[in-house]
């Protein structure tokens, strides 16, 4: 087995030290390479962003609604862009870093005359480079074809552990299958249970309570393997996850982790999360040794997580190929899904420990355990700074079909730390506030989205203390038209703006009229914010689901006592299509493309319409949670997605009408939007124009990057939307 290992250390203005080791031919190159270019980062968010609004996605995804608003062409165009920029950036001609690329070559000339099995791993603790599809670098394709690429364990604080082996003459499986309303968990269970013609012995817990899970890792006997399929999810770092162990209980690893450390004691060799986020899991398992892991990136639907546990078991089993190359080949064979689920291929990720042997399925039917070589010293010159680096790695986790956050980056604390000309920090160290942003100095225009209104209250006061009269905003209204995300795009598209605010993603027909006046668009995501249902105080309901929602705007449900409410003819208010984001959101999502129905009643802006809501006991309207859910003279109601599951916006009890003051108001119920409990969640975008690094894209990236520091994450929390830093 060779081993070549890549260490990217930092995140400065200069690039990331790299050194690069080939363990067979005890060598060591340094270079750097450059900060991830701010296009790379937003290829990866719109690939990202496109891929978790394909339905069967978002059907296994727990953690929030998004807009469904873009094609599988559109995201296979995404996919391609990622790649693109990927290469781009690793292929660059900066002197300091073409050493480490022409050593990579010639390393790969001198392994393939061995015929030795090749791993390379990648040695980084930033979020962005652990979520980047290395594989797809051409230099990986062209000369380590057989190779798979992994993501490297921490080293283990106590590297002379002696595991046994489980007492039993099989090969052991423990399988759990925890929460999995939206996922298909019966399929997995027969790829697994498949296994008993080989003499494997499985035991299958169904939503377990957590004392059953645990005893199960406490058996005397010992597993092998472990496998969990259900919900599970990560935080935005990536460094803790959690499983939906039943409808009741969510665990960390970190509270069963003695079960856990009794199993790996006992000869836990892998466990395979057949779930969601899989690198927060992870993190958490390599701190307590499991050595080797297989984690999904990205939520991952029912057909490829079943078939990648089919095409891993078969080269695994039967074929008796390592993990390196049982994972490499299943991988491989999800070409398949390419047109339905693009980037697909990307998701399936080993994270291991440097100093393991790879497991295979012959090495788990032996008595001894599995030889672990010694710890040697790291004898490298650049001692990595102890606090710096936390690695992800664990011994044999799979974690199939899951939801993986936005790519994480150190965050900046406020405005005033945050620039923005000579390319923006998109993709690079964040600042924490925002006067560390470089920001272009002159008097730029904005505007757009009605639903961005708490925002800038909240924001532009203190970009205004932070860059004092250098980098002033001026918000700007239209002049014959409603304010809107849309008003707001083609007031970017005629010059108008400079950027605007946006509560949906760019249309199709938005970026060909760009292209046509010789720029194009970029949507920077910075923040979630729930959709509301709003009536009249006095109206008696307990809520309403999706269904019932999109039938009243389109014109199938007209009285209040067809959903359960008085004998009261239903006036549907809403603003028009052509001006609000809004509007196009429902539509999109809610009504599943169906045009508003001829019964409802158009308004010009969200004011009016809750001005005449709180005088109409028969209306309806919808719009940003932070404009409504604080209202006195409306009310909120709760969705669900189906039944009577109502999940509330606003944290309740519900503070009615008659006791609602200045003081005393309903407040939104943000862990439910940022849970994805809450039905109906959407994103925020700035939307820029990209024209060769223009002042004016500049302005805008930097009024991005503002808003994605630390200070700008919890201004938006504050002004009720929810951070996705």
């Amino acid at each position: 087995m060779a081993i070549v290992k890549l260490k990217l250390r930092g995140n400065s203005p200069d690039g990331f030290l790299v050194i690069l080791t080939a363990k067979n031919l005890d060598e060591e190159t340094e270079g750097f390479l450059p900060p991830l270019p701010p296009n790379l980062e937003s290829s990866f968010n719109e690939w990202q962003s496109a891929y978790r609004q394909i339905e069967a996605v978002r059907s296994c995804a727990t953690f929030r609604l998004t807009p469904i608003s873009v094609t599988i062409h559109s995201h296979a165009e995404h996919t391609v862009a990622v790649k693109d920029q990927l290469n781009q950036w690793l292929n660059t001609s900066d002197g300091r870093w073409r050493p480490i690329r022409d050593r990579l070559i010639a390393i790969a000339q001198q392994l393939h005359q061995s015929n030795d099995e090749i791993r390379v791993i990648i040695d980084a603790k930033d979020i962005n480079l652990r979520r980047l599809p290395w594989q797809a670098w051409n230099l990986f394709e062209e000369h380590y074809p057989n190779a798979e690429v992994a993501l490297s364990a921490p080293k283990s604080l106590n590297p002379k552990i002696n595991k046994l082996v489980p007492k039993s003459a099989k090969v052991r499986i423990l399988v759990a299958v925890g929460r999995s309303d939206g996922i298909n968990t019966k399929d997995d269970l027969k790829v697994i249970q498949d296994l008993e013609t080989d003499g494997v012995e499985v035991n299958c817990l169904i939503k377990p309570s957590r004392r059953d899970l645990c005893d199960a890792l406490w058996d005397e006997q010992g597993y092998h393997i472990f496998v969990f399929t259900g919900h599970s999810g990560s935080q935005e770092d990536g460094q803790i996850g959690w499983i939906e162990l039943n409808d009741r209980e969510s665990l960390t690893i970190e509270e069963f982790k003695e079960a856990l450390k009794q199993a790996i004691e006992k000869g836990l060799q892998l466990a395979i999360f057949n779930s969601c986020d899989g690198l927060g899991l992870a993190n958490e398992l390599a701190q307590i040794h499991l050595p080797q892991v297989i984690v999904m990136r990205e939520p991952v639907p029912d057909p490829v997580a079943v078939d990648f546990l089919r095409y891993f078991f078969k080269e695994f089993t039967h074929n008796n190929k390592s993990l390196f190359t049982s994972v490499k080949k299943a991988r491989k064979r999800l070409e398949h899904f390419k047109s339905d689920y693009p980037g697909a291929i990307w998701l399936p990720t080993i994270c291991i420990e440097a100093n393991v042997e790879p497991l295979t399925w012959q090495g788990l039917r032996e008595i001894s355990p599995p030889k672990v070589p010694p710890v040697k010293p790291d004898n490298s010159t650049h001692p990595p700074n102890k606090n710096i680096w936390l690695l992800i790695g664990l011994v044999g986790v799979v974690v199939g079909s899951g939801v993986a956050y936005l790519i994480g980056k150190k965050v900046n604390s406020d405005f005033s730390s945050v620039s923005a000309p000579e390319g923006t920090l998109i993709g690079k160290k964040v600042n924490s506030d925002f006067s560390s942003v470089p920001a272009p100095e002159g008097t730029w225009f904005y505007g757009g989205s009605t639903s961005w209104a708490p925002i800038r209250q909240y924001i532009d006061p203190e970009i205004k203390k932070a860059h004092r009269q250098q980098f002033e905003l001026r918000y700007t209204s239209p002049i014959n038209e409603p304010p809107g995300s849309g008003t707001g795009i083609q007031m970017l598209l005629k010059g108008e703006l400079t950027f605007s605010q946006s509560s949906r993603p760019i249309a199709d027909r938005e970026y060909q009229q760009s292209q046509q006046r010789g720029f194009s668009l970029r949507q920077i995501p910075v923040a979630l914010e729930g959709l509301v249902i709003a009536v009249h105080p006095d109206l008696q309901i307990s809520g309403l689901t999706l269904g019932q929602i999109k039938d009243i705007y389109t014109g199938r449900i007209t009285n209040w006592n067809q959903v359960g409410g008085p004998n009261l003819k239903i006036t549907a208010y809403s603003r028009h299509p052509e001006d609000a984001g809004t509007v196009e959101f429902l539509v999109d999502n809610i009504l599943s493309k169906e045009k508003l129905g001829s019964n409802v009643v158009y308004v010009n802006d969200t004011t009016e319409a809750l001005r005449k809501l709180a005088s109409d006991r028969s209306g309806i309207y919808y719009a940003s949670a932070p404009e409504v859910v604080p209202q006195c003279q409306i009310k909120a109601l709760p969705i669900a997605r189906q039944g009577n599951s109502f999940v509330a916006p606003y944290i309740k009890p519900l503070i009615k009408a008659a006791e609602c003051t200045k003081e005393l108001r309903n407040k939104l119920n943000i862990n439910a939007f940022k849970t994805g409990e809450y039905p109906i969640t959407r994103q925020m975008f700035v939307i820029v124009k990209q024209n060769n690094g223009s002042l004016e894209q500049q302005a805008g990236e930097a009024y991005a990057n503002m808003l994605l520091t630390t200070q700008g994450q919890k201004l938006m929390n504050e002004a009720g939307f929810v951070r996705i830093r």
